[in-house]
């Protein structure tokens, strides 16, 4: 058998992981901004208006600040994995 097929390793799964997470993260963000970010409030001539509600969108720069930190977290961990990986490769190859 061929063993010269790439192996799915740790770190690139990790990698597509918390890619995810961030595209995830900005979509929901976005998509909760949208929903939820017009309010009926009534104006000086009492007729009811849409306006965007501060508060709201805040609420949806927090998701999509949340899902960028832990996608950029998950990174992070995926490059510490990267560099183990590598390390024992090179330890395998300097013992044979």
């Amino acid at each position: 058998m061929s063993e010269t097929q790439d192996q799915l390793k740790e770190s690139t799964t990790n990698t597509y992981v918390a890619w995810t997470v961030i595209i995830l993260g900005c979509i929901a963000g976005i998509a909760f901004i949208v929903m939820f970010g017009q309010v009926e409030a009534r104006n000086d001539n009492l007729d009811i208006v849409k306006v965007w509600s501060g508060k709201i969108i805040a609420v949806g720069l927090g998701i999509m600040a949340n899902g960028i930190l832990f996608g950029y977290l998950l990174l992070k961990v995926s490059s510490i994995l990267q560099y183990y990986e590598q390390r024992k490769i090179t330890n395998i190859a300097d013992q044979v």
